[in-house]
């Protein structure tokens, strides 16, 4: 009991030698566990820097997170800097939870150091910027170089087609018995943002209004549609989703077993290429083929951002913690796929491992000059809509896997897609 009070005096002592030294003590939340003793190890490096600012985090698991960051924005207690994704931004900002961070933004940042359409499509909110990105990651196609190889089919290109992809998916849907059911489909997809929008990116297509507040899909984006879709009941070069239970977890196994040639996911997910897939299997990425329509590419991706809370009393100490987490992470720190904003670190050797450790993906680089240009669909309810969040209705998602199963037709995903998700959006907006 003795020593239990002797360590209580001495916090108190050391907390009254801080207030008196006018030590500022920052509160910062993470999402992932993880990654806990590297953030810890740049909080250190942070605090040698600047004398007189402390900074304690907590790392909570990504489920938690998000629970748990709602229930102190509404209580008006959320901790000073906290970790940001923009399927929550513009929930937050509507509550006044989050700093404007516009002018420092603008003040420290120069445009041409930084993916700066990540930002713009992240975290910009009534033409605001309410977070900036650490890093971000966006979809691309994965390729099985050996089926390539095999079957005499040459790899995709920066300038592959519809046209290219169909072709080659057809020569790589193989049905060795002859009884219908191929052994290996060109290509694999189902309704996850991840795996299909970028297709309605690369054909110039958007499926919301200008407003970004309602289902409005434009013609190059039922152009895509229509192309995935005919990709499954058409040309059968893809199986239904229903046939092989695809999620995202699925989706990997079939690449990994090569049970497809082709897949389009994340690039977060070339960690988990390189961790599962069996040391001989040879994958590269490419860029997700260009439509009829196709105006430049066009990445479908997405930040991991940090902002800082309204209720906050160290804003500008706040700001400091935050520019020294962009600007002095190691890139190596970086799951392989994440793509750290700060271009400096993001060009150079230490993230390109494909030169200093010749692991897969070879065109990894690519993802660099893919992402120049950058967008999603992330609006307030995007969870709910998109069909995350199955208490609210089918969603966006239930529909896409409908039409691919061939359990409704393009007009009946049309009107059901127009009446459910605008439903929803209409409590949002």
């Amino acid at each position: 009991m003795k020593k239990l009070r002797k360590g209580v005096l001495f916090l108190m002592i050391i907390f009254m030698v801080s207030i008196a030294l006018g030590e500022v003590v920052l509160q910062y939340w993470f999402w992932d566990p993880n990654f806990a003793d590297q953030e810890r190890a740049m909080i250190r490096e942070f605090e040698k820097t600047h004398p007189g600012i402390k900074v304690e985090l907590t790392a909570l698991d990504p489920k938690s997170y998000w629970t748990k960051l709602a229930a102190m924005a509404a209580a008006k207690k959320m901790p000073d800097v906290v970790a940001m994704h923009p399927n929550s931004v513009e929930d937050l900002v509507d509550q006044g939870a989050l700093v404007d961070l516009t002018d420092y933004i603008l003040r420290d940042f120069n445009k041409e150091d930084y993916f700066w359409s990540v930002l713009e499509s992240s975290f910009r909110v009534h033409d605001r910027y309410y977070a900036v990105p650490f890093a971000w990651v966006g979809s691309v196609l994965y390729y099985n170089k050996d089926l390539f190889d095999k079957y005499g089919v040459p790899y995709p290109t920066e300038d592959w087609t519809w046209d290219d992809f169909l072709k080659a998916a057809k020569k790589l849907t193989i049905d060795e018995d002859g009884d219908g059911k191929p052994e290996i489909w060109g290509y694999m997809v189902f309704s996850r943002y991840a795996v299909f929008d970028g297709w309605i990116l690369q054909n110039g297509g958007d499926y919301l209004d200008r407003e970004n507040m309602r289902w409005a899909p434009d013609e190059n984006a039922k152009e895509a549609i229509k192309f995935i879709y005919e990709l499954v009941q058409v040309h059968k070069v893809a199986p239904r989703p229903k046939d092989y239970d695809l999620d995202k977890k699925k989706i990997k196994i079939m690449f990994s077993q090569q049970k497809t040639a082709m897949i389009t996911e994340g690039t977060w997910n070339i960690k988990y290429m390189r961790e599962d897939m069996p040391a001989n299997f040879n994958w590269d990425i490419a860029y997700i083929p260009r439509g009829p329509h196709w105006k430049g590419n066009v990445m479908h991706a997405w930040a991991d951002g940090l902002a800082i809370s309204s209720s906050s009393k160290h804003k500008e100490e706040a700001w400091e913690f935050i520019k020294f987490l962009i600007k002095k992470r190691p890139a190596d720190w970086y799951y392989p796929g994440k793509v750290p904003f700060y271009k400096k670190e993001a060009f150079s050797d230490k993230w390109d491992d494909w030169k200093t450790k010749g692991l897969p993906p070879e065109h990894k680089k690519l993802i660099l000059e893919y992402g120049k240009n950058a967008k999603h669909f992330y609006t307030k309810y995007w969870k709910f809509w998109r069909g995350y969040a199955s208490a609210e209705g089918a969603g966006l998602s239930a529909l896409i896997d409908s039409l691919l199963n061939g359990e409704i037709t393009l007009d009946e995903f049309y009107k059901k897609a127009d009446r459910e998700i605008n439903r929803m959006l209409r409590k949002a907006y």
